[in-house]
């Protein structure tokens, strides 16, 4: 079972590495509570299994947010077992997961002074500044994912065009615009990257990956913005904290629309973009006081 579960979300939904192990840890915390409440080894799904487990994590305080991924996990495994042809029947619709009030006050977002500070302490380090402030902007300006941005290719690069080819989530491709700040970056790393004897087929290569044809993995973007949290005072810096500066940035200050950043940033549902129009607690408080 575990290990068809795990080919499954790999191979026929194209699951992220961390998606795959986050619902196959789910799985096995559901299989436990299965085994232990009714003493009896788990074969398959019933609707009041899940529909008790759910009330279980609720009185346990799990947050409605990690209670619908566990749900989604569990879903995810219904529908392998179909496929497998265990049972025929999706026990867990849309009516079972806990409805949550979006509130547009966000806290997590990063100013546009944040993001100026990283770029120019990024440009300032004497040994990788081309390579870092190029990795920064194609973050902060193209809206995309860490695993994207590590998986871009010499040939995806087309700056006559001004664009980026990005093989995103689930297989989909799209066009990603190179704005300026991001054009100039590409150009100056790319000045440098050529004189690095190495046959990567990859944009960004570092020491491990400059003698492989292999991407660089995810704790690189890790390691690259780790440098700069201390001299930008901030406590916390992600590669997705960048590309919500990007959805963020692209609708309140450069006025792009809804569907045009839910195209740029690789959205399949718009309702994934809305998150985009949250805005920080000073812009709520300045639109307060207008009251």
């Amino acid at each position: 079972m575990k290990d068809g579960f795990k080919n499954y979300m790999e191979k026929k939904l194209r699951l992220s590495e961390n998606t795959i192990n986050s619902y196959y840890n789910d799985m096995k915390l559901f299989e436990n509570y299965y085994n232990l409440s009714y003493t009896e080894e788990f074969s398959k799904l019933v609707y009041i299994d899940v529909a008790l487990y759910k009330q279980n994590l609720l009185n346990k305080g799990l947050s409605p947010k990690t209670i619908n991924r566990k749900l989604t996990a569990i879903r995810t495994y219904n529908k392998f077992l179909i496929q497998e042809g265990v049972q025929d029947d999706i026990v867990i619709t849309e009516r079972d997961y806990i409805k949550i009030q979006k509130f547009t006050l966000n806290p997590n977002i990063i100013s546009v002074q944040d993001v100026n500070k990283i770029k120019h302490y990024a440009a300032q380090n004497q040994k990788n500044s081309k390579r870092d402030f190029c990795f920064v902007s194609i973050l902060s300006y193209g809206g995309l994912r860490a695993s994207e941005v590590t998986n871009i290719r010499l040939s995806d690069i087309k700056l006559d065009e001004r664009v980026l080819y990005i093989m995103g989530k689930g297989g989909k491709f799209r066009t990603v615009i190179i704005n300026n700040i991001m054009y100039i970056a590409i150009v100056d790393y790319l000045v440098e990257r050529n004189k690095i004897k190495t046959n990567n087929p990859y944009l960004f290569v570092s020491q491990k990956s400059v003698k492989t044809d292999k991407p660089v993995n995810r704790n690189f973007c890790n390691r690259i913005l780790d440098n700069y949290k201390s001299c930008c005072n901030l406590k916390d810096l992600h590669p997705h904290l960048l590309r919500h500066f990007f959805g963020t940035n692209a609708i309140h200050n450069a006025g792009y629309s809804i569907d045009q950043v839910a195209a740029q940033m690789g959205h399949s549902d718009i309702n994934t973009t809305k998150q985009y129009l949250a805005t920080g607690k000073q812009d709520m408080m300045t639109l307060a006081n207008k009251l």
